[in-house]
């Protein structure tokens, strides 16, 4: 092997020791990417004992821990919310912070305005300014005392039209004192805020978002718990033996499904793709058409069902379907009284109407009579004359007037105390007692035992069960009174929710 000469030793040497430089300037820059970076990276998002009150730090109205407002704006806001303190009384709280996390930022700032009581205490005429940078969203959350001077619509008008043009554009600064302006001059001029509260020309598209999201909520919830019942109530089973709802009642999953979730989704996309003005009032008004629509089908639906069953003599399971729709259509009265109210009424009296239905003999089709209570005595059984005492079922006797054969019809009533007893079959049973033999400690369960007694033949059925282990709740509670009390330099006062959020 060839030794190497002084020149090519020398440039051998000063290529590596270039390396090794080059290798250290890059080290050198991530570290310090990573130093500049790891505040960042560590932050955590605020919860409302972590924002930091300024009021009592510095005395400024101005929370401001993420440099998202230059310090110029900072004391510009501070000047003009003490000038307007000193003037009306009126207390701002001005907040802005880079994230809160997941929380939702109406919860958000209702926490925070009481754990610092903004407002005097017996005016409640404080006002809380939110903006949180991850969210993209600010909020006005205004004290019981303000929500006349600045209701909801005039703290949307203010977010719209002077201050989320400016955080669009990333000057947050601007854009809260262009805000904060504006809510000076309502609280200091009523003839300024006689002026800026004429209504605005057309529906907001926030509106609409937040009504969309409303009856979403609603919706899901109740046809979520509805679907639910009917389920467990085996309302959807093909089977007769499974099911005592007549078939004409029955619908399918898939047939509920598209009427009462498929549908009504649709209708609101629909109007969610259409601009057009009063989006709202015209989607509530199509949504209340179709909600008649479906009342009218599901009366039809329920006549179909009774004209079945009164050709089979079905008398006793025509009043039960009829006791089992009575909730729907009260529902329906109490929260549509036009035209339910009306319906309702008449609906009441579908049950006395049937169960004095005319009918005819089996044997002799001749026409029959409905007995009165002291004749149908002589042809009840004593416990069934026990059941129409205790009001648990009510018993009809018709009688052939032309060959005197009889025919019985019994109404068990749905809300009734009683249940079968198993030893006379009557629906005698009662609950006499229900006693606790072991109560429930934290570390085991407790032991109970009910007993029935039948009120016709004295048969008892006794029963034990199982109490649940008692739970201790001393650490929530003591969380939760630490963090109902804190100290804060504002007036103590208290806000119902009222105010405005806007995104961009």
């Amino acid at each position: 092997m060839r030794a190497r000469t002084p020149l090519a030793a020398q440039l051998s040497k000063t290529t590596s020791l270039s390396s090794v430089t080059q290798l250290i300037k890059l080290l050198s820059t991530i570290m310090l990417s990573i130093l500049l970076l790891s505040p960042l990276a560590s932050a955590e998002p605020y919860s409302v004992e972590t924002v930091p009150n300024q009021r009592l730090i510095s005395g400024s109205h101005v929370t401001n821990p993420d440099g998202i407002m230059s310090d110029d704006a900072v004391s510009d806001i501070d000047r003009l919310l003490n000038t307007l303190e000193s003037n009306t009384g009126v207390q701002v709280a001005v907040v802005a912070v880079e994230s809160i996390g997941q929380s939702d930022i109406f919860t958000f700032s209702q926490q925070l305005f009481t754990h610092w009581g903004i407002g005097n205490k017996d005016r409640d005429d404080g006002l809380l300014l939110l903006l949180v940078k991850d969210q993209r969203t600010v909020r006005f959350h205004t004290g019981y005392g303000l929500e006349g001077t600045l209701p909801d619509v005039i703290c949307k008008r203010i977010q719209s039209d002077y201050m989320v043009p400016a955080f669009k554009e990333g000057r947050y600064s601007d854009g809260i004192q262009s805000g904060l302006n504006q809510v000076a001059k309502l609280l200091s001029e009523p003839a300024y805020a006689q002026s800026f509260a004429s209504p605005l020309p057309s529906e907001n598209t926030s509106n609409w978002r937040d009504f969309t999201m409303i009856i979403s909520i609603i919706g899901a919830f109740v046809l979520g718990v509805t679907f639910a019942i009917k389920n467990l109530i085996g309302h959807f089973s093909a089977s007769d033996q499974a099911n005592s709802i007549p078939k004409a009642m029955r619908w399918t999953r898939t047939q509920w499904l598209v009427v009462f979730v498929a549908i009504p989704a649709l209708i609101v996309i629909t109007f969610n793709l259409l601009s057009v003005q009063s989006r709202i009032s015209w989607c509530s008004a199509t949504l209340y058409g179709y909600l008649m629509l479906t009342a009218a089908l599901q009366v039809w639906r329920q006549q179909c069902a009774i004209n079945r069953l009164l050709g089979e003599r079905k008398f006793s399971l025509i009043i039960k379907l009829l006791g089992s729709q009575k909730s729907f259509w009260l529902c329906m009265a109490l929260l549509f009284p036009v035209p339910f109210l009306l319906y309702f009424f008449y609906f009441i009296s579908q049950k006395s109407r049937y169960r004095n239905y005319p009918r005819s003999c089996k044997k002799c089709n001749s026409d029959m009579r409905k007995l009165n209570e002291q004749e149908e005595d002589a042809f009840l059984s004593e416990g069934q004359q026990m059941e129409e005492e205790l009001n648990s079922v009510e018993h009809d006797v018709w009688q052939c007037e032309a060959c005197q054969a009889t025919a019985f019809w019994a109404y068990p009533e749905n809300q009734s105390k009683y249940e079968k007893c198993p030893a006379c079959k009557n629906m005698t049973l009662m609950l006499e007692s229900d006693t606790v033999l072991t109560s429930a400690t934290y570390s085991a369960r407790g032991h109970g035992e009910t007993v029935h007694v039948c009120q016709f033949c004295a048969h008892r059925k006794e029963k034990k069960y199982n109490i649940p282990k008692l739970v201790d709740s001393s650490s929530s509670s003591s969380s939760s009174s630490s963090s109902s009390s804190s100290s804060s330099s504002y007036g103590g006062g208290s806000s119902g929710g009222g105010g405005s959020s806007s995104s961009w």
